[in-house]
């Protein structure tokens, strides 16, 4: 009996220290068609929404069911950064998210202190499975992260996504993260990272995942195995306990 609870023990141990949502995703430049789900400006009026976090949506009017952060500067590893304001404007149908001071520099840029957005954080209510974006840097060439976390992921860790990092190429390039080929996958939520000032970020549009099975935490793996231990132990005593049939001559 010991021998059983000692094993299911570790083995609830391993299951808990090992992580569940390890799935890589990648991340490349993008030349197709736009995914079916656009993001467009609150309301899609074309006039801007300014603050730290502003708001898009998945449909005209649908109210505000996406949100955006800005940072100057963010720690994946912590989950925690400086915000800075942002604006969201619709362009082409489209929400288009940019630094709310930015200075577009001719020649010398007047005041390179203002063009402070480094990373952006799109949060939006329903989980999905891809993601396309398309973004402009002030220096082009510059590296650029990206990262996202798993939906029901109990640590909220954020995965470097597989192609990180991008080389921004000259004006608006145009990026697909995660794989068409498992819409099980369910992503919770993105952050783009860049090594240079972001001057905007736009043609949003994501892939809506569907209902996804529940997927047990690591502490109801343990408990499960305990239970499945327990079992066993109780049919070995039934066994051992049964009585012995009578030899019949």
């Amino acid at each position: 009996m010991r021998r059983v609870l000692m094993t299911a023990l570790a083995s609830a141990a391993i299951g808990m220290a090992t992580p569940v949502f390890a799935v890589p995703l990648p991340v490349a430049q993008q030349t197709g068609p736009d995914l079916t789900t656009k993001i467009y400006a609150s309301g899609d009026s074309g006039v801007a929404t300014v603050g730290n976090t502003v708001f898009g949506n998945t449909s005209p009017g649908a109210g505000h069911d996406v949100q955006f952060s800005g940072y100057s500067q963010f720690n994946a590893g912590t989950n925690s950064g400086t915000a800075t304001t942002i604006n969201i404007t619709g362009g082409n149908g489209f929400a288009q998210i940019a630094d709310n001071d930015f200075v577009n520099p001719t020649g010398n840029n007047p005041n390179p202190s203002q063009d402070n957005l480094f990373a952006v954080i799109m949060n939006p209510d329903a989980n999905f499975y891809m993601y396309e974006f398309s973004m402009q840097t002030l220096v082009s060439g510059m590296d650029v992260n990206i990262f996202y976390m798993l939906a029901n992921d109990p640590t909220h860790t954020w995965i470097l996504a597989t192609g990180s990092p991008l080389q921004n190429g000259n004006g608006d390039t145009q990026y697909i993260f995660g794989s068409p080929s498992d819409p099980s996958v369910a992503i919770d939520q993105i952050l783009i990272e860049s090594h240079s000032a972001i001057e905007h970020l736009k043609q949003n549009s994501i892939q809506l995942t569907g209902t996804r099975p529940s997927v047990p935490e690591p502490a109801t793996w343990g408990l499960m195995l305990l239970g499945f231990a327990g079992v066993g132990v109780a049919m070995r005593r039934s066994r051992k306990n049964r009585p012995a049939l009578m030899q019949v001559a």
